[in-house]
This record gives C-alpha cells, sequence and structure tokens, in this order.
C-alpha cells in the first residue's frame, strides 16, 4: 500500500512552484499500474462532482472497475444534506463502491482522545 499524497493547488513555505504538476505526476506513476486498486479520498463537504481525486482516477480508470470511493468529513455535512445516493453508488458508479470515513478533529487531538474512543465516535455516528 502506498499513501500518495493529496494535490497541493497552492505552493507554500519551500515548496517548488511547480509542486501540483510534480505530485500529479508521481500519481499517475503509481495508479497507472492496471493492477493498482486506487482510492480515491474525497471531502463530504464538496460536491462529488468536484473531486479532484474521483477526475484523477477516471484518467485511468474510466469505468471505475479498480476505484474506491473514500467519503472524508460525514460528520461535518452540511443539516439536511443526505449522502445515501453517493453511498448507494447512484451519483459516480464505483465497482468497489464508497465507504465513510469520520476523522478526528483537532480538538480531539489537542485533549488526547484516545484512537479507540474515536473509533467509538465513529461507529456511533453511523449507527445514528
Amino acid at each position: 500500500m502506498v499513501d500518495l499524497p493529496g494535490i497541493t493547488k497552492v505552493p507554500t513555505a519551500d515548496q517548488p512552484e511547480d509542486i501540483e504538476r510534480q505530485i500529479k505526476t508521481m500519481v499517475m506513476q503509481f495508479i497507472s499500474n492496471p493492477n493498482s486498486i486506487i482510492v480515491a479520498v474525497s471531502s463530504a463537504t464538496e460536491d462529488l462532482a468536484n473531486s479532484e481525486a474521483i477526475k484523477i482516477a477516471r484518467q485511468v480508470d474510466p469505468q471505475g472497475l479498480r476505484t474506491l470511493g473514500v467519503i472524508s468529513k460525514i460528520d461535518l455535512m452540511d443539516q439536511g444534506t443526505d449522502a445515501l445516493n453517493i453511498f448507494h453508488n447512484r451519483v459516480i458508479p464505483l465497482k468497489l463502491g464508497y465507504t465513510g470515513v469520520i476523522n478526528r478533529s483537532q480538538k480531539d487531538i489537542n485533549t488526547g482522545k484516545p484512537i479507540n474512543e474515536s473509533l467509538q465516535s465513529e461507529r456511533d455516528f453511523f449507527h445514528e
């Protein structure tokens, strides 16, 4: 398993001006391998149709046969927003489907909330 960086749009500090191009080139080298599984992570706070991860995955996997969608920050979605169409694979279909995750908040990290409690909070959220 190779954890690739997200696409940096604006260079910061000592990053090179072409950081976006460099990262995209590196990502494409890994996901172009037809034996690789692509894990495309998108935030639930953004429209899936605007997902950079799904866009890049589709360049090498147009039918979505080896792409798994991960929707992060489910707990931060606007109230009343329904993600069921995404999870039922109706928006942008992927053979491997979608899964949702809740990230630890900065507050959880700062207060030293144990990982097992964070995992329990995530389970509780999805069972409500």
